[in-house]
């Protein structure tokens, strides 16, 4: 009885311990942006973010020559080119994440024109 007793009494306290542990996992992101031909030639601001731990291991977008690669991008990135009809523009990007979030994006305007698009990813952890 004794034992009995013994056991009981030292179970009692792991009763308020959490059941599981929530583990921290990495999420990989994949970002793409809709490609878009602007009505008219105009600057085009590319764009990439982060908050938290979030980080981009390569990043793309489309210039009037072709498209351009960057690796490991230092986070805020940003880059503005002239662009023409012909030119689909777009951005895209692959990273991880564990706790916070990647944004890219990109913006133009020109006489009385925009076009736009963004894509995000994120994760948050408690």
């Amino acid at each position: 009885m004794k034992k009995m007793s013994f056991l009981l009494l030292a179970l009692i306290p792991m009763m308020f311990l959490p059941v599981s542990c929530k583990k921290d996992k990495e999420v990989t992101c994949t970002l793409v942006t809709a490609a878009t031909q602007p009505p008219v030639d105009m600057n085009v601001t590319y764009k990439a973010t982060q908050t938290g731990d979030g980080t981009i291991s390569t990043l793309s977008y489309v210039t009037p020559t072709g498209t351009v690669t960057v690796s490991n991008p230092q986070l805020p990135w940003e880059i503005t080119i002239a662009v023409t009809t012909a030119t689909n523009v777009s951005i895209s990007a692959s990273g991880t994440v564990k706790n916070g979030s990647l944004n890219i994006s990109y913006n133009g305007t020109s006489g009385g024109a925009t076009i736009a698009g963004s894509d995000f990813c994120s994760q948050e952890t408690n």
